[in-house]
């Protein structure tokens, strides 16, 4: 993280947000200076439209958060902040304050808009930056992390995973799931932190939080925040767990997967690009899958031609089951779910095993 000075402004890639910024708040400071954000469309299954995805954040100014009582420079300001984006809309989204978390509330991101824009002389350019290769990303623990069964008993964060019929010793075990007691990261505090691996690397992490809130409500606090870097889109969440068992089970998110076992993956999200159903097939082309998404995502026409292209990828066939109306893989109890997914693949001509593969069981 650098201190700029006015002769170098021609090295930020946004040089008349970062004077904007100069001007209203006097001291910034640089971070990821030169590097551009990498992105691409994704089509959302929630609003049927395509929309943009962040892979990797680039270059963000950082100041000390007007709209709270920050002293410690934790309001970052992304370069394409206020920039419009492939639709035309205007990326207010790309600011977040570390400290109370205070650009979450959209009017307050309206204000920061007007400020900076107030100092535009005219609509900013975004020169071209670096591209940084993030594909070996390896993912640090965002603070001071406790393991689960390290807490004691009482502890919020054991209560609520108990209050989910999730074991929380056996979770900690198996997923290496931590509690965050302190970050500078705002929406990591008081968080599950969620490892995702790969290549037996953490490439990357969610931070969960700790209970349920209206997540409908703009000015709740995300139930996820997901570590920058994270490249969500070329991992499954426990594949190398899963890649032990004859059947694969594709789920949405990592609580589906503790809900169903350790045969299931996780796509992070409602989606499954390219190189995750390459990642999939490799595991279980020899073997038996089943995709099991949230009832009201499967008669989409893009989770329509996701099933399309899996069917016939996997040499002991694969089946997508749709459980009862209003029940998703993390409200159901564990057998009953392996059992009524036994039995609709065996509906389709795909006959599944929650075994683990016989190289594993001559292991023991």
């Amino acid at each position: 993280m650098s201190q700029m000075t006015p002769e170098a402004t021609n090295s930020v890639l946004n040089s008349q947000l970062y004077l904007a910024c100069k001007q209203v708040f006097s001291h910034v400071k640089v971070q990821n200076q030169g590097q551009s954000q990498q992105r691409s469309l994704t089509y959302d299954l929630v609003t049927n439209k395509h929309k943009p995805s962040v892979e990797y954040s680039g270059e963000y100014y950082i100041v000390s958060c007007p709209f709270c009582a920050d002293t410690r420079f934790r309001l970052y300001i992304n370069h394409r902040f206020g920039v419009k984006d492939e639709f035309g809309r205007e990326e207010l989204h790309l600011a977040h304050c570390f400290n109370d978390d205070c650009l979450s509330v959209y009017d307050n991101r309206v204000k920061l808009h007007d400020m900076v824009k107030g100092r535009y002389r005219f609509a900013p350019v975004v020169r071209p930056g670096v591209e940084i290769d993030v594909s070996d990303f390896v993912a640090k623990w965002p603070g001071t992390v406790k393991r689960v069964d390290a807490l004691e008993d009482n502890h919020p964060a054991r209560a609520y995973l108990r209050s989910r019929s999730f074991d929380p010793d056996r979770i900690a075990r198996f997923y290496n799931v931590h509690f965050c007691e302190q970050s500078d990261r705002w929406l990591c505090n008081n968080r599950l932190i969620i490892p995702i691996y790969h290549d037996r690397e953490m490439r990357g992490w969610q931070a969960r939080y700790v209970g349920e809130l209206n997540w409908k409500d703009p000015e709740t606090p995300p139930k996820y925040y997901t570590c920058p870097g994270t490249k969500r889109s070329q991992m499954l969440y426990n594949l190398a767990n899963a890649s032990r068992y004859e059947t694969g089970v594709i789920v949405e998110g990592v609580t589906d997967v503790w809900a169903f076992g350790p045969m299931s993956v996780c796509t992070l999200g409602a989606s499954m690009t390219a190189r995750q159903q390459s990642l999939f097939v490799s595991a279980f082309e020899r073997h038996t899958g089943v995709l099991l998404y949230d009832p009201e995502e499967m008669e989409k026409p893009a989770i329509q031609k996701l099933i399309s292209d899996l069917k016939g990828k996997c040499g002991g066939g694969f089946a997508a089951v749709t459980l009862p109306a209003g029940v998703d893989p993390g409200q159901m109890d564990r057998q009953l779910m392996r059992d009524f997914v036994s039995q609709e693949a065996a509906k389709q001509g795909c006959t599944v095993s929650w075994a683990k593969r016989s190289e594993e069981n001559k292991d023991g």
